[in-house]
């Protein structure tokens, strides 16, 4: 992939396939470096918790159901009125293999955290206390002049906010139904074996 060499040539024919290389980006640093990133990014999201199946059913029977419960209940009141519209992309849905299960539950909980819809506060911290693995940070930022001149927008951005809150919590439903699939999964995985 990263085959090309920027050295200097005699040969007229082979300076003009070089330059050819150079624009079809095989030879571009920045690609290999890339496609370097895609093939290891998954393996750093991922969840890699060392804990087993049966202490993990046990969370969910014990805290993490309740939770579950507690939240599909108070979107249900605050949603009310309104209906959810089907969603556009399919969520992670998780498998009988007990690591991919994980991986699953963690991105679908780390999904819901992004969301920060706070009937869903409680069950994002116990599924994540039952994987011990925490959900990848962004960098904060120190806050500068661009964002001291938008806090004069407040008001429209709560405006906005408020608009969005229906389209979080639709969300947010459907992350907990697919939570509540895989710890089925989960559960009868662990009846059959």
């Amino acid at each position: 992939m990263c085959c090309c060499r920027l050295v200097p040539f005699e040969d007229k024919h082979l300076q003009r396939r070089e330059h050819h290389c150079y624009k079809r980006h095989i030879c571009n640093p920045l690609l290999c470096i890339s496609l370097l990133v895609l093939l290891l990014l998954p393996l750093s999201l991922s969840c890699d918790s060392k804990r087993p199946p049966k202490e993990l059913q046990e969370d969910y029977k014990m805290i993490v159901e309740t939770d579950i419960n507690k939240a599909n209940e108070n979107i249900s009141n605050l949603l009310q009125n309104s209906s959810c519209p089907a969603l556009k992309q399919q969520l992670h849905n998780c498998t009988a293999d007990i690591r991919e299960f994980v991986s699953s539950l963690h991105l679908l909980t780390c999904k819901m955290r992004k969301l920060s819809t706070s009937p869903t506060d409680e069950v994002v911290r116990s599924i994540l206390n039952s994987l011990r693995c925490p959900c990848l940070e962004k960098p904060t930022k120190e806050p500068t002049e661009r964002l001291k001149k938008k806090t004069a927008k407040r008001p429209r951005r709560n405006q906005l906010k408020t608009k969005r809150e229906p389209k979080k919590l639709c969300r947010s439903k459907a992350i907990l139904s697919a939570m509540t699939r895989c710890y089925q999964m989960l559960n009868s995985m662990l009846m059959t074996s």
